[in-house]
């Protein structure tokens, strides 16, 4: 009998807890098909195609929950069971705050490239700041966070400068005494938006070496925009900075397609033949372009471009260059087929380009 009290106030209280919050469920199933052709630039060897058909890992399932008007929340996972958004956020009346993992205020969007799972210029010209832990505080169209640091460095070698590098060298440790910073602020018209972005980075690295401790300093600066007029629709982006890979998405090698990556990923190199950390500095950018003919068509091309140069003698300069044309087609309200075909050239000799075209399939529900 006790047993069966407690059982019944246990789900009293938990149908009293759920209907005193609004729960809004929501998810997105979404599947690639691509087929790709890779090629090693200026080398003699062969090219790989391959035909791909994948559930993408940014497929999600969440709701967005309404304690009150003053407070509410959000979780948000991805495929493989990854917590993609998990935060709680106050309504204090001048402002909001936010604890837990959301979208940095570094994050941007606009280009909608589908190719390398919604890669959108990610790190190929578009300013990514991605889902972190952070406290955030948003007053109307400002916001400012204190975010997890990155104290990563960058592996393989340094393009044209034949000089050894390490990952977190063998005997390094990092010594972190802030958070990374985050900062925007947009302003909006009827039919256009302009978005400034900033973020900035520092810790102390020591490479077990005789060498004293080396600062890393990192910042970001950039400005995104877009305007509509009629059914066309045009955007554009410049970011850039020192050791930006550190606070955004940089990739001018394959680092974002291929399993580890490897160098010129915009954040500071240790050199092991100096005993010295080396900093670089990043430029990228993109722009995009798109026409909606009715509710069911539309066409999209998009062109983005990054640039990642170390501050050290006798290192080349690495960039790459990414563009799309796709032709969204909406078969039903909440029912999407997004043809692709694009390119992604990693310049380089050694590195790839590859040419695709395939298309996404999505469903929300």
């Amino acid at each position: 009998m006790k047993k069966l009290i407690v059982a019944v106030a246990a789900l009293a209280l938990m149908a009293g807890s759920a209907y005193a919050a609004e729960w809004n469920f929501y998810g997105s199933a979404r599947v690639a098909t691509f087929y790709s052709d890779v090629d090693t630039i200026n080398t003699t060897a062969a090219s790989t195609k391959n035909i791909s058909e994948a559930v993408q890992s940014n497929s999600r399932i969440g709701a967005k929950v309404k304690v009150s008007d003053e407070l509410s929340g959000r979780f948000e996972y991805g495929t493989g069971v990854n917590v993609r958004l998990l935060y709680g956020e106050w309504n204090f009346g001048a402002g909001k705050f936010l604890a837990g993992q959301d979208y940095t205020p570094v994050y941007t969007e606009g280009p909608a490239q589908v190719y390398n799972t919604d890669n959108g210029l990610i790190g190929w010209g578009l300013a990514y700041g991605s889902r972190k832990a952070q406290l955030k505080l948003t007053f109307g169209n400002f916001e400012i966070a204190a975010v997890a640091p990155n104290t990563n460095f960058t592996t393989g070698t340094v393009n044209g400068s034949g000089a050894n590098v390490a990952f977190n060298a063998a005997g390094s440790t990092t010594e972190v005494k802030l958070p990374q910073f985050q900062a925007s602020y947009k302003f909006a018209g009827d039919n256009w938006m302009v978005k400034g972005i900033a973020g900035f980075q520092t810790f102390e690295v020591n490479t077990g070496t005789a060498t004293a401790s080396q600062d890393v300093t990192s910042y970001v600066l950039g400005v995104v925009g877009d305007v509509s007029v009629g059914a066309f629709k045009l955007g554009a982006q410049v970011s850039g900075g020192d050791n930006a890979g550190n606070i955004m998405a940089v990739d001018v090698n394959g680092s974002l397609t291929a399993a580890g990556g490897s160098s010129n990923n915009g954040m500071a190199y240790y050199n092991t033949v100096t005993n010295t950390v080396v900093d670089n500095e990043v430029i990228q950018w993109c722009a995009y372009g798109k026409y909606t003919m009715n509710d069911m068509f539309a066409v999209e091309v998009g062109y983005g471009a990054a640039k990642v140069e170390y501050d050290t003698a006798g290192s080349a300069s690495d960039e790459m260059t990414s563009y799309y044309i796709q032709a969204p087609i909406t078969l039903a309200p909440g029912v999407f087929v997004i043809p692709e075909i694009g390119v992604v050239d990693y310049d380089e000799t050694g590195q790839t380009e590859t040419t695709y075209y395939g298309a996404k399939w999505m469903i929300n529900f």
